[in-house]
């Protein structure tokens, strides 16, 4: 065999191995590109989806003292108005120009409320609700309940003695809010002693929120008890 036909094998022989090892190369590639496809729309389709906070028996939004509530603009799902009610507090009595005796015992709660930006045009839930037409107003005292020793819902917590009370703020509530704005306020309820809970419901709007209140805080013998050390 004369050189030239050595190298014209050669040459083929070259040739035909950088075709094989390209095609195997591309097939790996295309390999890793499907197996790339595959992971992300696993992942995709894993991703969790949110179905709102859990509900009580009631259909209630159960929280703590100092823990947000509030509603959710569709728009952005960002809150749209916050509230929190914090620090509860039982009293035989309080400070008013008439001295009232209570139906049970004061409860004392502090509340703040934040506005967002685009309150006014704000909207929640499936329905679509318009946020401020859902809580203007709603949560002035007497748009409060609670749940007495036995198990029956109070539906006045608004006495004469405690409006009589000069701790009572919450005149805020009684009108619209504004965006972007922060409101205070002090309910004070006039509730039985030993009382397990205080809710707030929007009625037709499926929405509700439910705070328990410490048995040690409302027992019976909060009322009339004698100071002493």
């Amino acid at each position: 065999m004369n050189e030239s036909a050595t190298l014209l094998r050669t040459v083929l022989c070259i040739g035909i191995l950088t075709a094989l090892t390209a095609g195997c190369s591309s097939n790996q590639g295309n390999d890793a590109a499907s197996l790339g496809g595959a992971t992300a729309v696993t992942t995709t389709s894993s991703t969790p989806t949110s179905t709102g906070a859990p509900r009580n028996a009631q259909g209630r939004i159960e929280k703590q003292f100092g823990e947000s509530a509030g509603l959710t603009d569709q728009g952005t799902s960002q809150p749209a108005i916050t509230f929190v009610l914090d620090n509860p507090r039982v009293r035989p009595d309080c400070t008013g120009f008439w001295q009232f005796t209570p139906n049970g015992v004061y409860l004392m709660m502090d509340i703040q409320v934040e506005t967002a930006a685009n309150y006014t045009t704000a909207r929640t839930g499936t329905a679509g609700y318009s946020v401020p037409r859902t809580i203007d107003r709603n949560l002035s005292a007497w748009s409060w309940k609670a749940i007495g020793p036995d198990g029956n819902v109070v539906s006045d917590l608004v006495s004469t003695a405690a409006l009589n009370c000069d701790e009572n703020n919450t005149d805020v509530f009684k009108d619209p809010f504004s965006p972007a704005s922060t409101y205070q306020g002090t309910y004070v309820f006039d509730i039985p002693a030993g009382s397990t809970s205080i809710f707030l419901d929007f009625p037709g709007k499926d929405i509700g929120w439910e705070w328990k209140i410490s048995t040690s805080l409302t027992s019976t013998d909060t009322t009339g008890a004698p100071d002493g050390f």
